[in-house]
């Protein structure tokens, strides 16, 4: 199966790229707040960053990549226990774990394994090498 993980490969690409993950975790998509979705390049980055399931890092850059033996439930239990770790609520998120992992998946899915990828709010775009 595919998924997103942090990468540091075009960091800097960007003027506002940023990276606090570690490379080749798990990430997934904040929800952006109020001021990050009226201006996702403005002065808070949470519309436009991923954050990492081991870390809590975050970072502007994922990479897709096929995770061999890496099932759906895998990424469910990994995603909540990435929030009791952080003492994180799922309520955080607008929509519940199922629904985005779900997400995630698809998201993943429609690129080519090594596809990095860059978010602006719920738009997720390639970047060049």
């Amino acid at each position: 199966m595919k998924a997103l993980v942090a990468t540091e490969a075009t960091q800097g690409a960007h003027p506002r790229d940023f990276t606090s993950c570690i490379p080749g975790e798990l990430v997934w998509m904040l929800d952006p707040c109020p001021t990050s979705a009226a201006n996702p390049n403005g002065r808070c980055p949470c519309g436009r960053l991923f954050s990492g399931f081991s870390s809590d890092g975050t970072t502007t850059t994922a990479v897709v990549r096929e995770i061999p033996g890496f099932t759906r439930d895998d990424y469910e239990v990994a995603l909540r226990a990435s929030f009791e770790a952080a003492g994180w609520c799922s309520c955080r998120t607008r929509t519940s774990v199922p629904t985005a992992v779900d997400a995630l998946i698809r998201l993943a899915a429609a690129w080519a394994d090594g596809t990095v990828v860059s978010r602006r709010l719920d738009v997720i775009t390639p970047r060049r090498r």
